[in-house]
């Protein structure tokens, strides 16, 4: 058995990897409490108490907003935290799976961005996470024993994202306005777990073979839209399903008429290929992707009836 600890085991992330468990992994499951991100010497401590093969660490301070007036706070999970899980796996012999964003990204091109471009961030959740990378990095130059997942627009069926506060604000108005100039690729945690899953079972072989200096790579659905053209997918597939009662209006805005206290990059696609050539694995459409996802939404729905 694969002994693994995951963080955030408790987010939509971590709900998706726990249901696709294979079963050769032994998983450990700390909640908040039984392991508190914010106390970086307690993740040291604790990686070397369980001694953990792997450590997937989906766990992070994701509030962009309220990151800009809570610094402290989201350095310690997004960048302190990692730096010491990687410190101690150095010492029990163990792996790490790191789960990042687009948002290390400024969004001033127009394409995707590889997985070795010079990172640039314009909010300080973006600043956390791509320090964080950087940490792991650093502690893990001998090894090489880490892979650092990049995703972006990230949405399950457990909820707590954009496709269930769209469900939600169209359950109580008639109309909304979504922003239609940023642009990037929606993911869902299924297809991003089924990644992890598979990073896992092909290691030796990635290692054996990869020519990869930096163990860096990018996940995401196929295809690159705005959160608008996301919003109407979610209204036509919802609405055909049942979750969302029909004839409701959306409204494309612009960023600069939605003020918030953290900018946002305005193009953030991720470059995946080199990911798909890895475990030779081909991306779903966002499309296909979100339908299915709200279609478990839709089970889980009616068996809680």
């Amino acid at each position: 058995m694969i002994k693994v600890l995951l963080t955030g085991s408790s987010g939509q992330l971590g709900y998706s990897l726990i249901k696709t468990k294979p079963a050769n992994i032994c998983l450990i499951t700390p909640n908040r409490k039984e392991l508190d991100l914010s106390n970086p010497q307690e993740c040291f401590i604790k990686t070397l108490d369980i001694k953990p093969d792997w450590i997937l660490n989906c766990a992070a301070y994701t509030s962009v907003d309220l990151a800009e007036s809570n610094h402290e706070l989201c350095f310690k999970i997004n960048r302190d935290a990692p730096k010491y899980f990687a410190k101690a796996l150095n010492l029990v012999g163990g792996n790490l799976i790191h789960i990042s964003t687009d948002y290390v990204f400024n969004g001033a091109q127009n394409f995707p961005y590889q997985t070795d471009q010079i990172k640039n961030p314009i909010n300080i959740y973006g600043k956390s996470k791509a320090e964080g990378e950087d940490e792991i990095q650093k502690a893990m130059t001998k090894s090489k024993n880490y892979y650092i997942l990049r995703t972006s627009w990230l949405m399950g069926e457990k909820g707590g994202n954009f496709s269930s506060k769209i469900i939600e604000l169209l359950s109580k108005r008639d109309q909304i306005d979504v922003i239609s100039d940023q642009f990037g690729s929606p993911t869902t945690t299924k297809s991003l777990a089924n990644v992890i899953w598979g990073l896992i079972s092909k290691d030796k072989l990635i290692k054996q073979y990869s020519f990869n200096k930096y163990p860096i790579y990018h996940w995401t659905d196929e295809g690159i839209t705005s959160w608008y053209e996301l919003a109407l997918e979610i209204y036509s597939i919802g609405s055909k399903l049942g979750l969302i009662e029909k004839n409701k209006i959306i409204n494309p805005t612009k960023s600069s008429n939605y003020k918030t206290n953290a900018q946002r990059p305005l193009f953030s696609a991720l470059d995946c290929n080199s990911t798909q050539k890895l475990l030779n694995i081909k991306r779903i459409p966002w499309q296909k992707s979100i339908y299915q996802m709200l279609l478990e939404q839709l089970k889980e729905k009616n068996l809680n009836i």
